[in-house]
């Protein structure tokens, strides 16, 4: 094949004497070896190169910056631009050759199979999370204040609403989120901007690569965190969250918050990027999507009518002591992501049948439970059909709410999504 011959010029003693093709969406990506050492050779389309040069940037950037415990993240070896006949292609190409990923490629369902994957990517996401925004920054990478996402976000509203296929109530509901300006206040951190199963490599019960970083930035990191919830089960992003705020330890009161909105707000997205690329029948998907979406929003909050909404709430909420999260959890009647409130507008337990014959008896110090009890997971489904809105109470004792996305699907918007598409290497 004549990409190895190229490969060939391009690594100093080198002759590769074997190759396979590994099948991807965007680009040929062969592995070749000479029989002591691999590589994956790619050839970048000309609509991906910019992203193939973005991903060399961003990976030759990032790994200094993460701990020796963190994933590896693809290592690009050599890379040079080449007349496209060289590989039979039109044009001039771009061929990068990179050390291959660890592992294997992670399928959702390995988080049922493996749950100690879910406490590996959650120690993975927050060792990004962690580094330091400034090389980042220095190296060009798209850096976005927090206020600036917030504008960019409204922006985006209102290019969807001037399509006309926006349901009136989602697009009260997100712009009442986005006017919370407190909600919007962050510290923005180096985020991946593209987490999904295409982007993890994993080994046993480990994450043990991360790849697809084109989009590397410094940003909100409840995005990032929104494309994981996409992946887990109820429970078990419970217990990714928190394994998350363990290991990071940043004050960031209304993350939660955010990453429900950045949930929500995917479909969205997809409107956008299908009026962009004319596509009408991606137009209808998604506009389909979001009816659904506004069903699930109306009769949740239908269900709840006159409590409010945690997605859309103020300020964080005072913390709820800790008796009285788990009758938040118990109570059906409530808001999703919302504990009972008492006439002063302070969280309340909802009485059991004691304590309705004994109204005047107190609860004692003692019988509050341990913060590792207050801590279990919460919450309920309030709507199967489409979507579920998963409720819950973060570490900061504020109550959340978030969108589990999932089961909605959507076709010919993102061609990575497509069925039948290899996960690809390096």
């Amino acid at each position: 094949m004549r990409i190895t011959a190229v490969v060939a010029t391009m690594l100093d003693a080198y002759e590769p004497s074997s190759w396979t093709r590994l099948v991807g969406s965007d680009a040929d990506r062969v592995l070749v070896s000479d029989g002591d050492r691999e590589y994956v050779a790619s050839i970048a389309n000309p609509e991906r190169e910019a992203a193939s040069q973005a991903e060399r940037v961003a990976s030759a950037v990032l790994q200094p910056l993460l701990p020796e415990s963190a994933p590896r993240i693809p290592y690009v070896v050599a890379s040079r631009t080449v007349d496209g006949a060289l590989v039979e292609r039109e044009g001039t190409v771009t061929v990068m050759v990179s050390s291959p990923m660890p592992g294997l490629p992670l399928a959702t369902s390995m988080f049922e199979e493996r749950p100690r994957l879910v406490e590996s990517l959650a120690d993975a996401i927050a060792a990004v999370h962690s580094a330091d925004p400034g090389p980042i920054a220095d190296a060009g990478l798209v850096v976005e204040e927090s206020a600036e996402t917030r504008e960019r976000l409204l922006a985006d509203l209102d290019s969807a609403a001037s399509t006309g296929r926006v349901p009136s109530p989602l697009l009260s509901r997100w712009e009442t989120t986005l006017e919370n300006v407190s909600a919007w206040r962050f510290l923005p951190v180096p985020i991946h901007g593209n987490v999904g199963p295409d982007a993890l490599w994993v080994d046993e019960e480990a994450v043990v690569g991360m790849s697809d970083l084109a989009r590397l930035r410094v940003g909100d990191p409840a995005a990032d965190l929104a494309a994981v919830s996409a992946m887990l089960s109820p429970e078990d992003f419970e217990r990714f969250f928190r394994t998350y705020r363990s290991r990071r330890g940043a004050e960031d009161p209304s993350l939660r918050r955010r990453v429900g909105f950045h949930s929500e707000i995917t479909v969205l997205e997809w409107l956008l990027a299908a009026v962009a690329a004319q596509d009408d029948d991606a137009i209808e998907d998604a506009a389909q999507l979001l009816e659904a979406l506004a069903d699930v929003t109306d009769d949740a909050d239908a269900s709840h009518e006159g409590s409010p909404s945690a997605l859309a709430a103020g300020d964080p909420e005072p913390a709820a002591s800790e008796a009285e999260a788990p009758a938040a959890a118990a109570a059906p009647a409530a808001t999703a992501g919302e504990a009972p409130v008492s006439p002063d507008g302070s969280p309340a337990d909802e009485p059991s049948e004691d304590e309705a014959e004994t109204p005047d008896k107190a609860e004692t110090p003692d019988e509050a439970e341990t913060p590792d009890e207050a801590q279990r997971p919460e919450g309920t489904d309030t709507f199967r059909p489409s979507a579920r809105i998963e409720a819950g109470v973060d570490e900061d004792g504020i109550a959340t709410e978030r969108l589990d996305t999932s089961e909605l699907h959507l076709r010919g918007i993102r061609g990575s999504d497509q069925p039948g598409t290899d996960h690809r290497d390096g």
